[in-house]
């Protein structure tokens, strides 16, 4: 079964989405840059794609129901104030699609969040919420420093630790988790049961239980 889950902060705070969306819509854009040189006309300089964006249109609803396929169902003030709580930090958070034939675990940045209460259901929250792919980079800074010396400015350059945090070393096993769940949450890659698993010491990756540490 597809499940959608959104973290922040190497999970320190996740919610998994309550209702599946009917679509997902992910759009990749390229680009490219066209050029006119003399005597040659048109040319192309190719360049990587640009961040993909990904857009979700769903429900966050009152009460539970049929068509509920979380494990918990929250109040849908919650999910909201979490989501925008989570994108006024300015910092990524971590949406995992699992159960698809677009799976996927992004670092990204929440760019809108849109939301209304639905019509004739108190209480119901309808959103349409649009994420872009976050790319991790180091950033240089440059500092000029005067040298006496030589009377001539010399370039002092220092790097800023990345901006990514590191991932979790340890994972609390809860209720319905699986290894193999437990691997693409929070490794992005549902093949690495099998590491946690010799990490361990499980000879049987499916005898896990509540409330077990993990070392990942």
């Amino acid at each position: 079964m597809a499940k959608i889950y959104l973290s922040f902060n190497n999970q320190e705070e996740s919610f998994e989405f309550p209702v599946l969306p009917e679509e997902v819509e992910i759009k990749e854009k390229g680009n490219n840059k066209s050029h006119i040189l003399q005597n040659i006309g048109e040319v192309t300089i190719i360049n990587k794609v640009k961040a993909y964006t990904l857009t979700l249109k769903g429900l966050f609803p009152m009460e539970n129901g049929p068509y509920i396929t979380s494990k918990y169902l929250l109040k849908p003030a919650v999910y909201v104030e979490k989501i925008k709580r989570w994108r006024d930090t300015g910092k990524p958070v971590r949406l995992v699609i699992t159960g698809t034939s677009v799976d996927l675990s992004w670092a990204c940045t929440i760019e809108d969040f849109n939301y209304k209460e639905k019509a004739g259901a108190v209480g119901d929250i309808e959103y349409t919420i649009s994420f872009k792919e976050y790319r991790w980079f180091k950033v240089k800074k440059v500092e000029i420093v005067s040298d006496l010396k030589t009377s001539q400015p010399a370039i002092a350059k220092t790097e800023q630790r990345p901006v990514e945090k590191e991932m979790p070393k340890t994972y609390t096993v809860q209720k319905g988790d699986t290894l193999c769940s437990i691997a693409k949450k929070c490794l992005g890659d549902s093949g690495k049961y099998k590491e946690i698993a010799q990490k361990n010491h499980i000879a049987n990756p499916s005898l896990i239980y509540t409330g077990q540490v993990l070392q990942l």
